[in-house]
């Protein structure tokens, strides 16, 4: 069995540079967490939803890489790849390092949305995660009404494999989820993951 750890590694791809954040990221991510998109798509209870700036200082500087450190998964900055604004982030959680599985998380700066970056560093991440890290599936979950997350997901390479019923709570109240996962095999069929 391999070290239950992701090693820090930075990505790109055609138009994007995926990189472990760093302080200087939290003004960024302090303003995504105060959008009201993303406040409102969040799960209740969730602490960074409306969190305050020091929160987000804390989580760019030792946060998310403590997540990666301690073998929960790993967390990715993303920018344009000649660099500027934070973009977006992509992060992968809940690491059954027996299984070989991961959940996905992701989000796109309001200042971003409508370009495809999110579509694009989910399938990055994905493809790394099934093909250089040894993963067997990588998941995620959207909300039926979120056809952003869902467009996202797909464009992504992600297949729906069904809906859990009654399943979460955000503001808007109790909801399903579509559970989607894309797997080895599907990258080997020739399903091409992002853009």
């Amino acid at each position: 069995m391999r070290d239950p750890v992701l090693p820090s590694v930075t990505l790109t791809t055609h138009r994007l540079l995926l990189r472990p954040f760093v302080p200087g990221d939290a003004a960024d991510v302090h303003a995504v967490w105060q959008d009201a998109r993303f406040i409102d798509s969040a799960p209740l209870g969730y602490a960074y939803a409306g969190a305050a700036f020091d929160v987000a200082l804390g989580w760019c500087a030792t946060g998310i890489e403590d997540r990666r450190r301690t073998g929960k998964g790993i967390g990715f900055a993303v920018t344009a790849r000649d660099g500027g604004r934070l973009v977006g982030h992509v992060s992968l959680f809940g690491a059954d390092w027996i299984a070989m599985t991961a959940e996905m998380h992701y989000w796109t700066a309001p200042w971003a949305r409508g370009r495809g970056v999110a579509a694009e560093a989910a399938a990055a991440v994905a493809r790394w995660a099934l093909t250089e890290q040894g993963f067997a599936r990588i998941a995620l979950q959207a909300a039926p009404a979120n056809t952003a997350s869902r467009h996202v997901a797909e464009r992504a390479g992600f297949q729906p494999e069904g809906v859990l019923r009654n399943v979460a709570v955000s503001r808007s109240g109790r909801h399903d989820l579509v559970m989607y996962s894309l797997i080895p095999s599907d990258l080997a069929a020739g399903r091409p993951p992002g853009v």
